[in-house]
């Protein structure tokens, strides 16, 4: 890279980019990628080889991390970082080129990786695909996370550094007095009523039953595995994954709660791709990882009340919220209709 135009990085970050993450290689363009909710992402085109027969033109993401927004605090770049190099053998996932988790060069944790071309999962559901590429698609997405699920970890809680030792304390057997700590520091003007708040109290206490059922089940969970996050290409005419992104929350606990992550919306998506997911989960599993565990619908609603509460009581945005509570309605109404894992 030379001394021209930095598109708009600033001088530590270009030269972190052209001393230490990408040395040699020339960029020819910066832009802001959508999704960066959290941290800031920038897709970088890049050239090498200008002086040689050949040119070479590559994509990358660039992903500044701003301080965790969630209650739990943690060093995400680098469980990020971690968690791409642990589990790049086995699942899809970008490829991590370089990172400096903790804000020596700029000021700010850094990680780069190759940009991964498909299309994200949540625009195509949008679209409503036909049936079969609905299944596909769901088939797909359910054993991507039969191979996550199957990562085992010694012992349960958070990462909080790049040595992914888990925090040792289990957080998913204290449904009731993690949602009173959501609904007693909710962020302030939060829009949820008092009824709803009484609603998901009551829930939480009815259900936390469920919850204590899956304690010593120590297994990798993404935490944020929703449509959003997946990216998906056709390839040789059939729908596959091709990466999973942002692992900067993943922790050590219930397989289930993914499940419930992926599923809590499920209703807006075509009923193929539900039913496909479920499937896909149960092929995957086949070496035994104990995926969809019995009672597996009952246990991943109670979990997924964990991120509805911390949603809820802290929303990104409205449209946001206004999905998340019509969610507790749903679970709310289905709390006594049939469970049936099928």
């Amino acid at each position: 890279m030379g001394k021209g135009d930095r598109f708009g990085l600033d001088g530590p970050t270009w030269r972190w980019l052209a001393e230490e993450a990408l040395p040699g290689v020339g960029i020819t363009g910066v832009s802001p990628l959508k999704g960066g909710s959290t941290n800031e992402m920038l897709l970088l085109t890049t050239v090498t080889g200008r002086n040689e027969p050949y040119e070479r033109c590559e994509r990358y993401v660039l992903r500044r991390h701003r301080p965790s927004g969630t209650r739990t605090r943690r060093n995400t770049c680098a469980v990020e970082a971690a968690l791409l190099r642990r589990v790049a053998a086995t699942v899809p996932v970008a490829d991590l080129v370089a990172t400096d988790p903790h804000g020596h060069a700029t000021g700010v944790p850094l990680l780069l990786y190759r940009h991964v071309e498909g299309v994200p999962l949540d625009a195509l559901l949008a679209r409503r695909p036909g049936a079969a590429d609905a299944a596909e698609l769901g088939a797909a997405v359910g054993e991507t996370l039969a191979r996550i699920s199957l990562v085992e970890v010694a012992g349960p809680g958070h990462f909080h550094d790049e040595t992914l030792t888990p925090a040792g304390r289990a957080s998913d057997t204290e449904l009731l007095p993690f949602v009173e700590r959501c609904l007693d520091s909710a962020r302030p003007g939060c829009p949820l009523t008092a009824a709803d708040a009484d609603a998901l109290r009551g829930l939480a206490a009815r259900t936390a039953h469920h919850v204590a059922a899956v304690r010593g089940h120590d297994r990798l969970v993404h935490h944020d595995f929703n449509p959003k996050n997946v990216l998906v290409s056709q390839e040789k005419g059939r729908w596959r994954v091709g990466a999973v992104l942002d692992w900067e929350q993943a922790f050590s606990g219930s397989p289930l709660y993914d499940v419930g992550n992926m599923l809590r919306f499920a209703h807006l998506y075509p009923p193929q791709f539900a039913d496909g997911f479920v499937a896909g989960c149960r092929n995957g599993d086949a070496d035994g990882g104990g995926l969809l565990r019995p009672g597996w619908r009952a246990l991943s609603r109670a979990l997924d009340l964990f991120t509805l509460a911390d949603i809820l009581t802290a929303p990104p945005d409205e449209a946001y919220f206004l999905r998340a509570r019509d969610a507790l309605h749903r679970h709310l109404a289905e709390e006594f209709g049939p469970a049936i894992d099928n």
